[in-house]
């Protein structure tokens, strides 16, 4: 399950900055009421080469709260 979840945010993040590159708004609107929307949002504060050391902590939060 956690692979699943994992691998869901990292589709996600991808999706954000290639497949809605300028049209960042419309991610949102799309993915605002998923699950991992918040987890997301946080990740994009980091940059591609940190994301595989980050996105595991962010989700553990997930897990937490």
């Amino acid at each position: 399950m956690k692979e699943k979840l994992e691998k869901e945010a990292y589709k996600l993040r991808f999706e954000y900055f290639n497949l809605y590159e300028n049209k960042e708004t419309k991610w949102h609107e799309k993915y605002r009421n998923h699950d991992l929307y918040n987890i997301i949002v946080k990740s994009l504060d980091y940059r591609f080469h940190e994301i595989g050391n980050v996105m595991p902590k962010l989700l553990e939060e997930l897990k937490n709260s």
